[in-house]
This record gives structure tokens, sequence and C-alpha cells, in this order.
């Protein structure tokens, strides 16, 4: 199966956010809304963006006490949302209640295990006796146990994890970089490193919004990972 693309619609601007949208249509696309557009238009933002064809990720890492998650879950599925995603930090009942939630529809919950801005001082921080890689492993191992359809993980995770996890699932990389760049990711790999380590959608978010021609870019990512 061939990965997919998944822009990361990180603009505060709606208008342009869909003016953005509406020059990709087309294209076989997974859009990310993370807070920034969903605590500004609610849901109304994701029917705009179902309506023009497109897969919706909607990306709140919920994490909260289960019957709460389970609530919010819920409310996704109403809402006809592709993927959602929950801390996998939240725990295994939490998990289970998230699993519970989504019942037989279509949406697909993704666990996220350790963020790609954190490095090494954040074991420390949160005093864990494993280190980066080994926690992702445990957080993916036991959400996918528990039900989840998929995880995310840095690039550098992947191939770990799906070679010790031995059960289908859906990885999810955010951190893409078409090349090197200083910003707030600490873990950051190209599409063709992501795909040849297993990862099944990658997210970019910067080097789309930030580029002249998004389509151009778009594209250019997408043939990166057919090729890869």
């Amino acid at each position: 199966m061939t990965a997919k693309l998944a822009v990361a619609l990180d603009i505060k601007n709606t208008e342009e956010a869909l003016s953005l949208l509406n020059s990709l249509k087309g294209e076989d696309l997974i859009i990310k809304i993370g807070y920034l557009l969903f605590i500004k238009e609610g849901p109304n933002i994701v029917k705009k963006i179902k309506d023009m064809g497109f897969s919706v990720f909607l990306d709140l890492k919920l994490h909260d006490i289960p019957n709460t998650v389970y609530n919010g879950v819920k409310s996704a599925v109403e809402l006809e949302v592709d993927y959602l995603t929950i801390h996998t930090l939240g725990g295994v009942e939490m998990m289970k209640k998230a699993v519970e939630a989504k019942e037989d529809s279509d949406l697909k919950l993704l666990g996220v295990t350790v963020l790609t801005s954190h490095s090494e001082e954040y074991t420390e921080y949160i005093g864990s006796r494993y280190g980066l890689h080994q926690l992702a492993l445990k957080l993916a191992r036991t959400a996918v146990d528990t039900g989840i359809d998929g995880i995310v993980c840095s690039p550098f995770e992947v191939r770990q994890i799906k070679e010790k996890i031995n059960k289908k699932f859906i990885a999810v990389t955010p951190g893409i970089r078409i090349e090197n760049s200083d910003d707030d990711q600490k873990r950051v790999a190209t599409p063709e490193f992501a795909v040849r380590e297993g990862s099944d959608i990658l997210v970019v978010g910067r080097p789309i919004i930030k580029a002249k021609d998004k389509k151009k870019v778009v594209r250019e990512i997408l043939e990166k990972i057919k090729d890869a």
C-alpha cells in the first residue's frame, strides 16, 4: 500500500486555509486540523473540508479521564471525522473507552506516543526509566494491544516499532521536511526516509504552507512517496 500524505493545516485565517485547499482539490490528501483552526471554527471547518472531498484528520490528542475521552470520540464519530488522535499516556482504561466509543464506525483512532519536539530530556523530566525510543515502543505496543488503529511517532522509531509489534496498524509520522530546517521539531526526516522506514501517513505542514506554489510542492512530495 502506498503511503499517504497528510497536510497539516496550521493556518489561523480560515479563508486562507480554505483557499489553499481549493488549490489542492483533486489531490489524494488527508487534511490535518489541529487546535488553531478547530477551536476557532469548531465542527463547521470539518464539514467544509469533507465537502471538498478530503479525508479529515482531527488532531486533538485527547487525554482525560476515560468517560470524557469516550464522549469526545463519540462526537468525532458523529462529525464523520476519518482520523482522531488520543494520547497514549492517558492509560489503558482511557484507550479502551476510546475504542468502545468508536464502535463499528470508520473512524481510525491514532495513539500519540512521544512528540517529535521531545528529546531525551523529556524522559528525564517525566522520570521514566525508559529511553525515548523504548518509551515510544512501550506506548505504541500498549495502544495497538488495546485496539487503537494506529500510532503517531517519529520517523526514526517506525522501523523498530513495526518490527517488534506483530500486528497490523497505521504508522503516522510528523516531523517531515523536504530539507533541513531550524524549527521546534527536534527529530525530522525526509519523505523518502520516512516511507523506507515504514510510515503509512506522512504529516507535512510548514514546507507546504510556506511554499509559493503549494500544489507543486504537494505533487513533489507525493512523487517522492511513490518513488521511495
